[in-house]
């Protein structure tokens, strides 16, 4: 069925990752914990993760977006696009650092950060970007590992680093509200900045240097225990970034990005990001050390087999908006960028393939919502993987349900996304009953449709959507943890994050169990029994 990918310009890349079907989890770094985290999921907590993963069955573990998101914690608002954030370092992980007085650092932050509580408390981060201040300064001196890292990513960390420490100086202002000579980045002023603030910068770039190693055994652990791993790169940048700061012309920072009025959102969506200057990134065929697209990709191939391609309409077109223009007004104002309909399909053919040529990792596309359909095409034609979510896959003739054997096969498969309720709190809270009627035809369960999602009818979804025609199945963890008792009260709390809204509940949901007592708990064979039945093992 997928020996067609062969003939791809991607079949590298799909020899390396085989030709047969998989499941996978998505687990957000933020979410998990293991006895040994400081307040929230740390890099290492990984292992455990890819060891349920091999317990189960599974053989891709999806992460969030993992990028640097300064103190505003939305996973797909970095402040830069290669960055990690040290939230997620593990002190006790420290490369070249002593591990007796680490210990003693930790004692007064691990009650004050307690792990059972039912969403994460951020404030650990500056907690604990304290601590490793006081453990940089106090280190004997830099590892050559350290000094190598610094020459070979030196486009972008450079920038970054300066980024960081100015928004500090500067009371996390945006770049845009610096004094002129810095928002302009004039050399004279940056090296009398780097003078003053040297140290505060090789800070950075230590912390950079020991996200980077504590990712590196991870990935290695993954390869050794044959599990891909699988990124998030968001599409769009935060305007507030140094990759913005650092490459405005490859911006139009006059405008914001977004989506058309439809029948969702009757002004549409403005998201607030720069669209992407193609006209100058395509300049230079993407070519290069310092084409920041590129080394983007380049960089990130240190940790991941695979990752999330995200709105890759948005490499076609894009609906932009004026930046200056009210929220009221741009219902009217909006329009797709280019303007010109006919170069849409060649754009984007070309903006992916040359994204394919600059990377090893397998692109997976977010390719929801009102999408051309030589879209569609050009990923077939490329191998692309698209993206089926059950909810959404319907014959909109007779509004039937498709049955999961009539999904594209070249695609991602899953129940629900970070955006969307899980599949029980769908069930109970969002789908009407005469849906609820045709769902239930679907997966072709008997007698009286239910109003709560029973295990039953939980069950036999998660066997459903494993036996679909798509080459990958890939879920939320939270959609597995409702086969047990692990999971208690209204479904509803277990969403991730809800679109357009400002929360203290959005990115911060946590597990209920740490990763060391999933790894024993009875649910592992009910899901490795769904996984060998759909035969994705």
């Amino acid at each position: 069925m997928y020996k067609f990918l062969l003939k791809t310009p991607l079949r590298k890349v799909w020899q390396k990752v085989g030709l047969k079907k998989r499941a996978g989890v998505v687990f957000p770094l933020f979410s998990i914990f293991s006895k040994k985290s400081l307040g929230i999921g740390e890099i290492p907590d990984l292992k455990l993760a890819i060891d349920w993963c091999r317990k189960v069955g599974m053989t891709i573990l999806q992460v969030l977006p993992l990028n640097d998101t300064g103190f505003d914690f939305s996973p797909f608002n970095p402040q830069s696009s290669f960055a990690l954030d040290p939230v997620y370092l593990s002190l006790r992980n420290l490369v070249g650092i002593e591990k007796e007085g680490i210990e003693k650092e930790l004692k007064d932050l691990i009650p004050k950060f307690s792990l059972k509580t039912k969403f994460v408390n951020y404030q650990i981060k500056g907690e604990k970007l304290k601590k490793l201040w006081l453990i940089f300064l106090k280190r004997a001196s830099f590892p050559s590992g350290f000094k190598k890292f610094v020459r070979r990513d030196k486009y972008w960390l450079e920038d970054y680093c300066f980024f960081r420490v100015l928004k500090e100086v500067h009371k996390e202002k945006s770049w845009e509200e610096w004094e002129e000579s810095l928002k302009n980045r004039k050399e004279k002023s940056l090296l009398k900045f780097r003078k003053k603030y040297h140290k505060q910068i090789e800070f950075q770039k230590w912390l950079q240097w020991q996200l980077f190693e504590q990712f590196k055994k991870i990935k290695n652990y993954a390869r050794k225990k044959k599990i891909f791993l699988k990124g998030d790169l968001p599409f769009s940048v935060s305007r507030d970034s140094a990759d913005v700061w650092q490459n405005k012309k490859y911006f139009k920072l006059d405008f914001a990005s977004g989506a058309p009025p439809d029948k969702f959102s009757r002004k549409g969506q403005r998201w607030g990001y720069p669209p992407y200057n193609w006209e100058e990134i395509l300049k230079d065929n993407f070519i290069g050390a310092h084409n920041f697209l590129c080394a983007r990709l380049k960089y990130f191939q240190n940790f991941y087999d695979l990752f999330r391609l995200d709105h890759i309409v948005g490499f076609f077109r894009i609906w932009v908006i004026p930046a200056k223009i009210p929220l009221t007004k741009q219902r009217v104002i909006g329009f797709f960028d280019p303007k010109d309909k006919k170069i849409w399909e060649e754009r984007g053919r070309r903006i992916l393939k040359l994204i394919i040529e600059n990377t090893k990792m397998l692109p997976c596309a977010e390719d929801l919502g009102t999408v051309p359909s030589f879209c569609f095409k050009i990923m077939e034609e490329l191998g692309i993987p698209g993206l089926e979510v059950q909810r959404w896959k319907r014959n909109w003739q007779n509004f039937e349900y498709l049955k999961p054997g009539e999904y594209r096969p070249l695609a991602v498969a899953t129940l629900s996304t970070h955006d969307l309720n899980p599949f029980p709190a769908w069930w109970e809270k969002e789908v009407t009953e005469e849906d609820s009627k045709k769902f239930w035809k679907m997966i072709f369960l008997k007698g009286k449709v239910p109003k709560k999602a029973e295990k039953t009818l939980i069950k036999r979804n998660l066997e459903l959507i494993h036996s679909s025609a798509s080459i990958f199945v890939i879920l939320p963890v939270f959609e597995w943890l409702f086969l047990g008792d692990i999971l208690k009260g209204d479904p509803h709390r277990y969403r991730i994050n809800k679109p357009g809204t400002i929360s203290k509940f959005n990115w911060t949901l946590r597990m209920p169990i740490s990763l060391e007592n999933l790894l024993n708990h009875p649910i592992n064979s009910q899901i490795r029994g769904i996984i060998q039945k759909t035969k994705r093992v």
